[in-house]
């Protein structure tokens, strides 16, 4: 892997100089528009992956919540109508102002903050994050989990959304992403490309993966896109965790 303090402050960069476009990917406009066959296709996993997390809200009923890397507030947007109190977090003002903008609830807190430098002040019921966990390291993902166990109130929960290894889901003009690289390339509008952490995931090596840590989860797969799912405190400690660390 390209040395790593380097890759993740390009990666912090893409994030930034992409905000304005972002919405692009999820709407699938643009260099994201893959057809009508396709964007159909994408459409009913996203449908399906936002109904299953307003499946588990309605059904767990978390009070309080942390988003990590809150993005335009795609998710923002779904959590907080039905959390009391969530404190939503990324690196980018950019996108932080987006997604402001777009949430508009009073109930949500937002902090600019690189999440790999920053400590949650308080504990949560619920720990969120949409295409978060593929931007972490594979040397940090210990090290991120025992984070997230720091982070969360007795009986509390995480919950994934996250990116499938599928070539269409990224822009047409994108290399066509090799599942096991780590590092990927990414294009913005005007031509300018960044180097960053990309991960896929597969649900049953994920939840073998969190089981040795000390987590039990709950994760399924759409048809074509996306990850997604319940992970809960085991038998993980609860101590302080260490996300800069493996």
């Amino acid at each position: 892997m390209d040395d790593l303090p380097t890759l993740l402050a390009d990666q912090i960069a893409y994030y930034r100089a992409r905000a304005a476009e972002y919405d692009d990917w999820w709407f699938r406009r643009g260099r994201f528009d893959r057809g009508a066959e396709l964007n159909t296709a994408w459409g009913i996993d996203a449908a399906a992956v936002e109904a299953a997390l307003i499946e588990f809200l309605e059904r767990e009923r978390p009070r309080t919540a942390l988003e990590l890397a809150c993005g335009t507030g795609l998710f923002t947007r779904i959590l907080a109508p039905r959390i009391e109190r969530l404190i939503a977090v990324d690196a980018s003002p950019e996108v932080l102002a987006i997604n402001r903008e777009r949430v508009a609830r009073d109930n949500v807190e937002y902090i600019e903050a690189d999440l790999f430098n920053w400590s949650p002040p308080e504990r949560f019921d619920l720990v969120f994050m949409s295409f978060w966990l593929s931007h972490v390291p594979d040397v940090r993902f210990a090290g991120f989990w025992r984070w997230v166990g720091a982070a969360l109130a007795e009986h509390g929960a995480a919950y994934i959304i996250d990116s499938a290894h599928d070539p269409t889901s990224t822009a047409v003009d994108h290399a066509r992403p090799d599942a096991n690289a780590g590092v990927v390339t990414r294009r913005l509008n005007d031509g300018r490309e960044f180097r960053i952490v990309k991960i896929f995931h597969r649900p049953d090596e994920l939840a073998v993966r969190l089981g040795e840590l000390g987590w039990a989860s709950n994760l399924a797969q759409t048809t074509r896109y996306f990850v997604f799912g319940s992970v809960c405190a085991g038998s993980v400690s609860s101590s302080a965790g260490d996300v800069h660390s493996g």
